[in-house]
Order: C-alpha cells, then structure tokens, then sequence
C-alpha cells in the first residue's frame, strides 16, 4: 500500500478517535487502534499485544476537568509500526518492547499537541459566543461543530507527519538509546502505568463482597497458566452462578 495512503488513513483513524472519544464512546481505546494498526502491517497479533500493553498504560491516566493526559492510541500506532519494522532485525520478544518505548515516547509527545487542539478551541468558541449573544441559533451551531476541527487537525497532522517517515524510527530510538535517562525514564513509566491501571481496575470493583472470586482468578492464571480468554469464559459462567442464586433468593423471599 501507498505510503502517503497509509499515513492519510492512520491520521484520519487517530482524528476520528478523538471525536468518538469526546462522546464518551470506550471502543476508540488504545486495543482497538493497536488493532487497527495490526491489520495494516499484517500481524493482528503484535497489534493486539501493545494495544493490550498501551491500554494498560492509559489506565494509569484520567482526564479531569478536561486534563491534557498522554495519547496512548496514536502510541500504540505507531507502536506497532516501529516493531513490526524492528522485526526485521530482533527478536519478537525485542521487537514488542522496542515498539513499546516508542508508544511511549511518542503518547507523551502527544501531549503536546493534544494542548495545540485543545487551545484551538478558543476561537470557535469565541465565534459561537458571538453569534449567540446575537440570537442567531443556526450559526451558533456552526460554530460549535465546527470546533472539532482543531481536536481533528490536532491528531491528524502530526501522525500523518509521522507516519509519512515512520520507516525512519531508527531517529526516535538513536535519541532514546543516546540518552540514557530518557530511556530509563521511559521503561519506569512503562513498567508502572499497567500497575496503575490495574490498581484503578480493582478500586472499581467491590473486593469486601467479591474477594473470592478475584482469588479464583489469581490462582487459575498465576498457578494454572490458564489464558485470558478461559479467565473470561470462568468468569462469565461464575457471574451468571452468582446472578441466578441471587434472583432465586430474591424469589424465595
């Protein structure tokens, strides 16, 4: 596929993701776009595995108050990209974590930008302000759609940019591998993210009633080596026991 064709349909695909994000709509996740990116290179595999790992890192982050926080789906793009390249010239096990620092990299880089779409915003919003103050309903309208604009073009130029020379990620990885402290940094926020996320998962859940059950799944995949998807099945099939014996109770009484 066209190179250029390539970086138009990532860039669109991370702009889109912003849009979809802001209607508080969870599919555009760093999973999903690894994915996306996977399907791209051709290896839906190495797409899923740092989506996975990006998507962990992102739990680490929430936006309050309209917070700029780091683009782990336009990081784990260009994750992808970068270890589907390195594989070329390491192993699969170096490729993914060669991929991953870049992710990293590049989702704080983001941020960046994320701030430039945000700070856009302020004309259109000074446009619809105008013509409300004017009654004017029709054009107030215009306005406000068209402050997607700048969270659009804030994704969809500097990956299209990106993207256009990913093939050139040696750059990227010579300026971390040249600086030491950059690198250590990188691997310490890569390495406690998904511990954060994880940590945020389980805040989430009511441990006091359901500690049993999280007990369960820690032995069956830390003992038992069973997969996640056999987790998913066990839990599903434990969450449907446990419904049903409180419907009968509720039924009973």
């Amino acid at each position: 596929m066209n190179t250029v064709l390539i970086a138009f349909i990532m860039a669109a695909v991370a702009g889109l993701s912003v849009l979809i994000g802001m209607l508080a709509l969870g599919i555009w996740a760093p999973l999903m776009l690894g994915f996306f990116a996977g399907v791209v290179v051709g290896n839906v595999q190495l797409g899923l595995q740092i989506g996975a790992v990006c998507a962990l890192m992102a739990l680490g982050f929430y936006t309050y108050g309209g917070a700029t926080t780091p683009d782990y789906n336009t990081g784990a793009m260009f994750g992808v990209f970068v270890a589907s390249q390195a594989m070329g010239s390491m192993s699969v096990e170096a490729a993914i974590s060669h991929g991953l620092v870049v992710a990293t990299a590049i989702s704080l880089l983001m941020s960046l930008f994320d701030i430039f779409g945000r700070a856009g915003t302020t004309v259109f919003q000074h446009g619809g302000d105008r013509a409300l103050a004017k009654r004017r309903l029709a054009s107030f309208e215009r306005w406000h759609l068209a402050g997607t604009v700048s969270w659009f073009a804030g994704r969809f130029i500097p990956v299209f940019i990106g993207m256009l020379f990913v093939d050139r990620y040696q750059l990227i990885t010579a300026f971390i591998d040249n600086f030491a402290w950059f690198k250590n940094g990188l691997s310490v926020v890569g390495g406690a993210l998904p511990a954060v996320g994880f940590a945020l998962l389980l805040s989430y859940m009511d441990i006091t009633t359901y500690w049993p059950f999280m007990l369960v799944g820690y032995v069956l995949f830390a003992y038992l080596n069973v997969p996640t998807v056999g987790l998913a099945l066990i839990g599903a099939a434990a969450a449907g026991i446990y419904m049903k014996s409180k419907k009968d109770q509720a039924s009973a009484i």
